[in-house]
């Protein structure tokens, strides 16, 4: 067994703020036709993990913009250590963030701004006339999920009443990537050590506490069983 490999690849998935796993972002880039000409615009990016495996399967060049200098700064320090020249993050507000620049794709997973409708709106400003949005968006896996989940995340799609709206708004998915229980746990496990970090250095504050506990019942009870994610390329028909 390669240890060291192991650890590598968890030092990675770390980077990777998406229940969607690695190959299946390569997966959907390949099928999407990314390629050394392509641009890409990744909003609310993160440590710019997923233009930065994009590059380094497909060579692409791209944009990643991130409210999170938190997130800016070490994802940059990653783009360094790798020698990756082609990708820039900027640290901004995307309601904000202005550009003269089009791209082949535009990307915005796990955020939304105005539903999916008004994400698929906000992505269209940025591509060129032939170009395709990616959309990462958690659903459920039923048609009536329970109320604690609505009350936990807000408004809770099925997959169908997602392809109606891509659909309404003139696009077909193309391409579409979902979570796996794994990926579930690395991102659900990540976020719980950042939710109890920000507790220990507050610990006189009960509402971070409360989160904390409200977190993990929400997974474990809810999001565990009726809750997916998944990530959609989409096209205009």
């Amino acid at each position: 067994m390669d240890y060291k490999e192991i650890i590598s690849d968890v030092e990675s998935s770390q980077h990777l703020i998406s229940m969607t796993p690695a190959e299946k972002l390569v997966e959907i880039g390949y099928t999407a036709g990314m390629n050394s000409n392509s641009s890409v615009l990744d909003l609310c990016c993160g440590y710019g993990e997923m233009l930065k495996i994009w590059n380094e399967a497909f060579g692409i060049k791209g944009t990643g913009v991130d409210l999170s200098k938190e997130f800016i700064n070490e994802g940059e320090k990653r783009l360094k250590a790798a020698e990756i020249k082609d990708i820039s993050l900027v640290c901004a507000d995307v309601r904000n963030w202005v550009t003269d620049r089009k791209y082949d794709f535009a990307c915005l997973c796990g955020e939304e701004f105005g539903g999916i409708e008004g994400t698929i709106h906000l992505l269209e400003k940025y591509i060129r006339p032939d170009g395709k949005l990616i959309i990462g968006t958690r659903y459920s896996r039923v048609d009536n999920p329970p109320v604690e989940l609505i009350e936990f995340e807000g408004e809770t799609l099925s997959l169908k009443d997602i392809y109606h709206i891509f659909y309404a708004n003139g696009y077909f998915i193309t391409s579409m990537a979902t979570d796996t229980q794994n990926e579930w746990e690395r991102y659900i496990m990540w976020s719980a050590r950042r939710n109890l970090a920000a507790y220990k250095n507050d610990p006189n504050d009960p509402g971070l506490l409360e989160w904390c506990k409200k977190w993990y019942e929400t997974y474990f009870g809810f999001r565990r069983e009726y809750e997916v994610y998944g990530t959609f390329v989409i096209e205009k028909y």
